[in-house]
């Protein structure tokens, strides 16, 4: 998984899979899960054959995700999936003062 451009970028490669059947894309929270499972057979007179293969991964990202910001694209055997990262909030920092219990009459009498 990388992040660029304001965005997560999740690369899987997944050969032979049918991405209208095969893959399964959810989204909870903050963890996108990518599962895929393919099987294929095939038969002749004397000779038959079966491949079975299933993948998953889940990764959790720093924040929420909203699913409508999830897309998929499957392309010569490559699925990537991008989020859209929110934009952060710009931090502000700020000094808190330390009061004393009682005020400042009572600090200094206390000297």
């Amino acid at each position: 998984m990388t992040s660029d451009d304001g965005q997560f970028v999740l690369k899987a490669e997944l050969p032979g899979v049918d991405p209208d059947k095969d893959i399964t894309i959810t989204v909870d929270g903050d963890i996108l899960t990518v599962s895929a499972e393919h099987e294929e057979s095939s038969e002749t007179k004397d000779h038959s054959e079966f491949r079975y293969g299933s993948f998953e991964r889940a990764v959790r990202l720093p924040e929420v995700i909203n699913p409508e910001d999830v897309k998929a694209e499957y392309s010569d055997g490559i699925l990537t999936v991008s989020v859209a990262v929110r934009q952060t909030r710009e931090s502000r920092a700020r000094t808190v003062p330390v009061t004393r219990e009682g005020g400042a009459d009572e600090a200094e009498s206390a000297t």
